[in-house]
């Protein structure tokens, strides 16, 4: 419940606006949210995604991430976390993958592509810990 607390804190008092009604998390708030849970997004149809759907992504505090795409297929790689955006080596390939994670005007999170702006999601939910054993 604790980290609960601080992460929406931290989701809070860590964006900086970016337009009127979107603000992009800063690296405290990427933090808090990512590290050590696992972040469920709603993917579009397109390239690796098949169909699109849901994908669930691990993130451990020893910067590895895990991803199972909507295809069931899974990724692996190790991220890092650098201003306004989080930057994936997936193993074994694409590498520097960057990512911003945008609050929109009524609270709900998206992940962006940080050059072109794309939306390459929307959170659905975050749970602390590896609930779906991606890291295993």
């Amino acid at each position: 419940m604790t980290r609960r607390i601080a992460i929406a804190a931290l989701l809070l008092a860590g964006c900086a606006t970016t337009q009127a009604r979107d603000t992009v998390l800063g690296s405290d708030a990427l933090d808090a949210l990512l590290t050590g849970n696992t972040i469920y997004i709603d993917v579009p149809a397109g390239g690796p995604m098949g169909d699109g759907g849901e994908m669930p992504l691990y993130y451990g505090a020893d910067g590895s991430v895990k991803a199972r795409l909507p295809t069931g297929a899974t990724m692996v790689g190790a991220y890092t976390i650098a201003g306004d955006r989080y930057c994936v080596d997936w193993d074994p390939a694409p590498t520097n993958s960057c990512t911003s994670i945008v609050r929109g005007e009524g609270g709900g999170l998206a992940f962006v592509d940080p050059d072109e702006g794309d939306e390459r999601g929307t959170v659905t939910r975050i749970v602390p810990g590896d609930v779906e054993s991606l890291g295993s």
